[in-house]
């Protein structure tokens, strides 16, 4: 090769742009921003206290939810041709915004008039679990020694910061329905992670999970207006009391704990699996708890440090592809 040919192909390959990174890889990998979901997720407890200082439970999902299927619309009109849903999946979509959005709250807000948030914690965290039951029983993901490890791990993380230590009497008498309730929102929970993997397959997840937060908005719509045994007085009722701290922890929730978290949260099934996604799920009470101590000064105590560890080591295990391999954990 002559030394011009060779001066020509160095300065053509220097014409050549350079491939330009995803937009996700712009804002960093797939765990940083599940990170981030629990940030908000362990928060969205402190805004739903605000926002039931003047609205019932139940009636601040409805805002919660109408809120945020406005804004999956209008960013869906904003995409046009690559956010259109094929009418035979709309039954699919129906079922799924029934069962993760309307059901799913009712039963949850149902079970926490019952028991108490402590309980409600543990028994929730254990949903990661039931996804990686649900895998082996339906082989559609590999589970290994590893993974379960990590479940354990975190789930003892989880346990210390819930409890304090104090295990004795978590369990009472007079919760028992309350805590039936709730395991099996846990149930509902984990189903769900593993059974939305389907229409992620077809679909963006962003899209996927517009179309599941506005179908689901659509069947909380009628409790508005309607009274039931979840709310004393309806939406309607209580609307002309709110006032501008309630909405913006209404907005909040919809925002940053709904639109954003959940699309970050499908496009992490997406990309490493349903059940190291769910492992995620036990930071949600680690961050509540130091939401409750920057905002309510809350005392930190030693089980919360130990248990938060705890719950890092666990994701961290759980996440390990190379240690998957390993024979160890076979």
């Amino acid at each position: 090769m002559s030394s011009s040919t060779a001066v020509s192909k160095q300065v053509n390959s220097h014409d050549i742009p350079a491939a330009k990174p995803s937009l996700w890889k712009k804002l960093g990998n797939i765990h940083l921003l599940l990170l981030t979901v629990t940030i908000f997720w362990g928060t969205s407890y402190v805004a739903a206290k605000i926002g039931m200082h003047e609205l019932l439970p139940l009636n601040l999902a409805i805002v919660r939810f109408v809120i945020a299927a406005v804004l999956f619309g209008l960013i869906l009109l904003v995409k046009k041709g690559s956010s259109r849903l094929d009418t035979k999946d709309l039954p699919q979509f129906c079922f799924l915004g029934f069962f993760a959005i309307t059901l799913y709250f009712h039963i949850q807000y149902t079970g926490l008039l019952y028991t108490t948030s402590t309980n409600a914690g543990l028994i929730m965290a254990t949903a990661p679990a039931f996804a990686a039951l649900f895998c082996l029983f339906t082989k559609k993901e590999a589970i290994t020694k590893c993974s379960l490890l990590g479940i354990s791990i975190a789930f003892l993380g989880v346990l210390l910061v819930i409890t304090q230590g104090q295990i004795s009497g978590l369990f009472q008498q007079r919760t028992f329905l309350g805590d039936s309730l709730i395991l099996l929102n846990a149930l509902m929970w984990a189903w769900f992670t593993l059974k939305s993997k389907t229409v992620l397959e077809k679909y963006n997840p962003f899209v996927a999970m517009a179309y599941v937060h506005i179908f689901g908005a659509i069947f909380l719509l009628p409790f508005a207006f309607v009274p039931s045994i979840f709310a004393e007085k309806t939406l309607w009722q209580q609307l002309p009391a709110i006032d501008a701290t309630t909405l913006l922890a209404a907005v909040y929730l919809a925002v940053f704990c709904s639109v954003y978290s959940y699309f970050v949260w499908y496009l992490g099934i997406a990309r490493i699996g349903a059940v190291k996604t769910a492992t995620y799920s036990y930071f949600n009470p680690i961050m509540a708890t130091l939401a409750g101590v920057a905002v309510y000064g809350d005392l930190l105590t030693i089980y919360t440090g130990l248990g938060g560890l705890l719950a890092i080591a666990g994701v961290y295990i759980t996440n390990q592809k190379k240690a998957d391999r390993s024979p160890g954990c076979r």
